[in-house]
């Protein structure tokens, strides 16, 4: 069962600029290890790196980096949401233990983020096809990120940038959407390859 969740994404895995832990059909403890870190990577980033340069939305990039690198290592099914619930976890000890500042809109972005990449990379598609996929997905989880945002401003929830995200919410819902899928672009091309090699392809 656990083996079928995790089955390998071979497109995935041809594309990558880096070499895959996958090495067997079933997936690993190194493997499922790795996607624990990098979902912990990602809730680090957003809770402890808080540099947006007043462009709504752009966090979505330091969440998605570090979940892009889990695919780029284990490029299979259910890898995302993997991810998604250890950033989860990690948000929630960081929490507890007040390390750094979580901010709701990047934290639900983030943890959108699995679930949607998982949807986004069924089949098997390869070069820059994952990068428009990846664009999608990060638009997708970012418009999560805005209605949190919108709707916690909304019934009066104050925190930096509230009042500018209900008075011009038109051109901040646009701002999310065009940096969810610059991230997405950004992340796809950091970690895999435009083209595949034809000797790859016929494997």
């Amino acid at each position: 069962m656990l083996n079928a969740a995790f089955a390998p994404q071979l497109g995935l895995k041809d594309s990558s600029r880096l070499p895959s832990l996958s090495r067997s059909a079933g997936i690993t403890a190194a493997e499922l290890a790795w996607l624990l870190i990098c979902g912990a990577l990602a809730a680090l980033a957003v809770g402890l790196i808080h540099r947006s340069f007043g462009i709504p939305g752009v966090a979505i990039l330091r969440g998605l980096l570090p979940i892009a690198l889990g695919f780029a290592m284990v490029p299979r099914r259910s890898a995302g949401t993997a991810m998604s619930v250890a950033a989860g976890v990690t948000s929630a000890l960081m929490n507890v233990a007040n390390i750094g500042e979580l901010q709701v809109p990047a934290l639900v972005g983030t943890l959108t983020l699995g679930p949607m990449l998982d949807a986004a990379l069924t089949g098997r598609p390869q070069g820059w096809h994952i990068y428009l996929r990846f664009a999608a997905a990060g638009a997708t989880a970012n418009l999560f990120a805005f209605s949190s945002k919108f709707i916690a401003a909304y019934v009066g929830w104050h925190f930096p940038g509230s009042g500018r995200v209900t008075s011009f919410w038109s051109l901040a819902l646009l701002s999310f959407i065009a940096c969810g899928a610059l991230a997405g672009l950004i992340s796809g091309a950091a970690w895999f390859r435009a083209r595949v090699h034809d000797d790859l392809r016929r494997n």
